[in-house]
């Protein structure tokens, strides 16, 4: 088929042609997208000299690839990919000078729009990265579902990746005017999730939170080798330095895919003296969890740090209720809740807690109108 011209708010979607090439050369240049696009990169030699040729084969064969321009310059790109009979996929990359504009979520709706409606997909397929909320954060904008991740599911210049997957059926694409339940804590968390994890200032003498580092995993292995840490935690028992290494590469994963925030707290010689975690649960949810290294008991660094990350929560991350929960019995976790601000409501009983089996456990929670 011959190339087709889209319109889209204020973007057009063109066939490209050689003036947008060093545009692009630029945008592949960038760090996000060299982070989580999976072509060869730098990008030079025969793919760059045939690139304008080799896109309009991919529109002889029914492929639409689309340059996005605004108001006449390169802000992106658009692909329809044939899958297989009946559905296709949908890619896009945003300029790292257009992004914030809504630029891929005007162009995936012309898109997906032509796709269903001339091309005849009846399922058009959405993937990325792990990590990549900018790009899922506009598919969940435009309509698409997110289905769960493919482990292993993309070769990223060798090297396999896991990646989410979704897809959209006709009649779920999202206007302008109807965003998903939540979008607004969603838009939050993806921007505070794309962006390197910011250090933050607790207020109290000597102490701030960071990102949990290879340096870290001596200490955070004798701190969950405590007794204390152990007892009222589901930390594995005879927790060693392989138990920390094993915890640091999965805080590292849960915040790619954006359910869970780690914070460890840093002394004023950046030395680690604990944790505490946010893990998002449904949407405008989630739980906190923490522990103090044996070094650091006793100086009210749990409560300044569980505060501080609690109100990042409420203002950064858009939540609206996080909860709390500790065994029966672990006195020193309940204070700190409650001088954050948190409310015991009882206990529950039964909880399932790690090798211990059942165990029954105070919950709390804290809204942000709790705050002191």
């Amino acid at each position: 088929m011959e190339p087709v011209t889209l319109h889209a708010d204020g973007l057009r979607l063109v066939a490209w042609e050689q003036r947008h090439l060093p545009d692009l050369a630029r945008i592949y240049a960038d760090p996000l997208i060299e982070r989580f696009l999976v072509m060869p990169l730098p990008w030079t030699g025969p793919a760059r000299d045939r690139y304008v040729e080799t896109q309009r084969r991919h529109w002889g064969g029914a492929n639409p690839r689309w340059a996005v321009e605004e108001d006449g310059r390169l802000v992106g790109s658009m692909a329809l990919t044939k899958s297989f009979p009946g559905e296709m996929t949908i890619t896009y990359v945003t300029a790292p000078w257009a992004r914030g504009r809504g630029v891929a979520q005007r162009g995936i709706r012309a898109a997906v729009a032509f796709g269903f409606e001339r091309l005849g997909a009846r399922r058009i397929a959405w993937d990325a990265i792990v990590g990549n909320h900018a790009s899922r954060l506009a598919a969940l904008r435009t309509g698409f579902t997110v289905e769960g991740i493919s482990r292993g599911g993309v070769n990223q210049r060798g090297v396999s990746r896991d990646c989410w997957i979704g897809g959209m059926l006709p009649g779920d694409l999202r206007g302008p005017g109807d965003p998903p339940p939540h979008y607004a804590a969603l838009k939050l968390q993806a921007a505070f999730l794309t962006a390197p994890q910011p250090v933050l200032e607790t207020g109290a003498q000597g102490l701030r939170l960071r990102a949990l580092r290879e340096s870290d995993l001596d200490d955070l292995a004798a701190t969950c080798a405590d007794e204390r840490t152990q007892r009222y935690t589901t930390v594995p028992r005879g927790y060693t330095r392989d138990d920390a290494a094993a915890w640091l590469a999965y805080s590292r994963k849960r915040r790619d895919e954006g359910t869970a925030i780690l914070y460890v707290l840093a002394d004023e010689h950046d030395r680690y003296s604990g944790s505490v975690q946010l893990s998002l649960g449904e949407p405008g949810e989630a739980e906190i969890g923490f522990h103090a290294a044996p070094w650091a008991r006793g100086r009210g660094w749990s409560t300044a740090a569980v505060k501080r990350v609690v109100r990042l929560g409420f203002d950064a991350l858009g939540l609206e209720k996080i909860d709390w929960r500790a065994v029966v019995g672990n006195e020193g976790s309940r204070r700190v809740a409650e001088k954050a601000g948190f409310t015991v409501e009882g206990v529950r009983r039964g909880l399932r807690h790690g090798a211990d089996g059942r165990v029954d456990s105070w919950v709390g929670s804290l809204f942000p109108d709790d705050l002191a």
